[in-house]
């Protein structure tokens, strides 16, 4: 990967790295009876009726549609293979397909589940002289079902077409889109009406090179840059530092796949079964998958990404071209300095960066340099540390940090159901909200015949400064306070779930043997969950002993 001193140059490795499939649909990919791919396709001529360009389109194309098809004469051909070609350069495979004229592009048919699987897919407008029915079809399709069956998978949707009037082919494509999935779609100003992002999925209208005005210029690509577009607009869907991230680590898992696989080669199935036999009936060795699977992915993760991930020059970028300083973040700092130069040195250096401010430098930054040149940082309570906290958000709220909070102390869950183990962490239903943290080893989580009993300690909702977990709770953020006392600790009685030997949640909700029912809220990841009971045992665990009380106040 070449030296990235941008944001915009990071993400798009990232991408790069990320992408690996590539669908091009087309109604002229084979045309011979040997079925081999067509090497050139004629742009066709501009249609004179089109469907009424919406609001969304600039002003002076109203005419685009009535240029002489004389004017296409000497337009560049258009060579699939090229298309191919553009992203081999690039190691992601590019599939070509064209489709039967007669044959369906619903849900059910090849095209779809061919397109489905891809990361990117490049459909041409007029497929079989059609007016853009079937591409319309199955565009709507990739990104509807997308949304309700894998809203998770980001998903590049491209209409490459000859048609003149780019933005008759975005309104007739949008408009029906966005009555579907009204609330899910938005149109951003700097596409011009030729983008349309859902949750998960970018659509974008890009010509083949014709003769069009500068309204169209830069939504008109070559075919031997579509490759590098497409990354450009992939890029769009996953655009931040930690997106980026996040891409890489799973561009490093996919290359790594086979070594990975190889660790576990056929030759271990022998000893790994008589493991499993060993511990029946009370151990299942299936169980053991995914810590191993997990183990390897880690050690990918470790030993195949750059350190540091993200360079010097690049975070400059951040602070010079991405990040938009708030007002608070300018009444942070006194106004001889701009809020971008102790952007990157904080960022740059974090506590170190006090060393290039002075201490008497006015506003809430010269108390907060005073407290960083003793080598610490403002207390949890004062308003300096609220300020720089807050200095790089869109605002004081700290619901960003909350949420970055949540992401590294809870586990996500990409399934349905809920089970009760170390770790959990409930609601009661009814009555006064109250939380209550399972400290159940896993160990007796597990194998459960009959009715078990549950250990928790009651988490206090944090009223003040301090804190030591974040939850969402009915899509709102919850400050918890986890004090280790003996007198917040409390057991429930549970039955397992028949044939699952689990206590598992039915519908999100626990019922003791009282009947009393419990909300799940989350779940700690193992680490914090191993010490917030680490924790509560080692306050179990004191010694009360006979001792000087002189000696044991200058202990303190």
């Amino acid at each position: 990967m070449t030296q990235q001193t941008t944001v915009i140059d990071f993400t798009r490795g990232a991408v790069e790295s990320f992408v690996q499939t590539v669908v091009f649909v087309d109604d002229k990919i084979y045309n011979r009876a040997d079925g081999a791919a067509h090497e050139k396709k004629t742009l066709s001529s501009p249609r004179v009726k089109r469907k009424k360009v919406s609001k969304s389109s600039p002003k002076g194309t109203e005419h685009q549609s009535t240029t002489s098809a004389a004017n296409i004469d000497d337009s560049p051909q258009f060579s699939p293979r090229d298309i191919q070609s553009s992203f081999a350069k690039k190691s992601i495979v590019c599939s070509l397909h064209q489709p039967l004229k007669q044959n369906s592009v619903g849900t059910n048919s090849d095209t779809y589940k061919l397109c489905a699987s891809a990361d990117i897919i490049i459909v041409d407008w007029d497929l079989y002289g059609d007016a853009g029915e079937k591409a319309r079809e199955l565009i709507e399709n990739l990104v509807v079902q997308s949304l309700e069956d894998d809203p998770h998978q980001l998903r590049l949707v491209l209409i490459y077409t000859d048609n003149p009037n780019l933005f008759d082919v975005a309104n007739t494509l949008f408009e029906p889109l966005s009555e579907k999935i009204d609330s899910e779609v938005d149109v951003p100003d700097e596409d011009k009406g030729l983008a349309l992002h859902t949750m998960n999925a970018r659509v974008v209208v890009l010509g083949k090179p014709a003769h069009r005005t500068a309204d169209y210029a830069f939504f008109e690509v070559e075919e031997k840059n579509l490759a590098d577009r497409a990354i450009d607009e992939f890029s769009k869907l996953a655009n931040g530092l930690l997106q980026g991230c996040i891409l890489l680590g799973l561009a490093e898992i996919r290359k790594q796949s086979r070594k990975i696989l190889t660790k576990f080669h056929s030759g271990l199935d022998a000893a790994f079964l008589t493991h499993r036999a060993l511990g029946l009936p009370h151990e299942e060795a299936f169980d053991h998958v995914s810590p191993l699977l997990v183990s390897e992915i880690e050690a990918v993760l470790e030993d195949g990404l750059a350190k540091p991930l993200i360079g010097s020059d690049v975070l400059e970028d951040w602070s010079n071209e991405v990040w938009q300083p708030g007002e608070h973040a300018g009444l942070f700092v006194p106004d001889d300095i701009e809020p971008r130069v102790f952007s990157k040195s904080f960022i740059g250096k974090g506590l170190g960066c006090a060393d290039d401010f002075e201490s008497g430098s006015g506003a809430a930054l010269g108390k907060t340099v005073k407290t960083m040149k003793k080598g610490r940082w403002p207390s949890n309570g004062s308003k300096e540390f609220g300020a720089l906290t807050a200095f790089h958000s869109t605002d004081e709220s700290g619901t960003d940090h909350r949420e970055l909070a949540l992401l590294m102390g809870a586990r996500t869950y990409y399934g349905d159901e809920h089970r009760m183990t170390l770790g959990t962490i409930i609601r009661e239903q009814s009555g006064e909200k109250r939380y209550l943290l399972c400290l159940q080893p896993p160990c007796d989580s597990v194998r459960l015949k009959e009715t078990t009993v549950f250990m928790f300690c009651a988490l206090e909702i944090s009223s003040g400064n301090k804190l030591t977990h974040v939850i969402s709770d009915e899509e709102v953020f919850v400050d918890l306070l986890y004090k280790q006392k003996v007198e917040n600790g409390l057991t429930l009685r549970f039955r397992p779930k028949p044939g699952r030997e689990l206590v598992v949640a039915n519908k999100g909700i626990f019922n003791d043997t009282s009947s009393k029912k419990y909300v799940w809220v989350g779940q700690l990841k193992p680490k914090h969950a191993q010490r917030a009971v680490e924790e509560f045992a080692r306050n179990l665990s004191r010694v009360g002993l006979t001792e000087s009380e002189w000696l044991r106040l200058k202990a303190r």
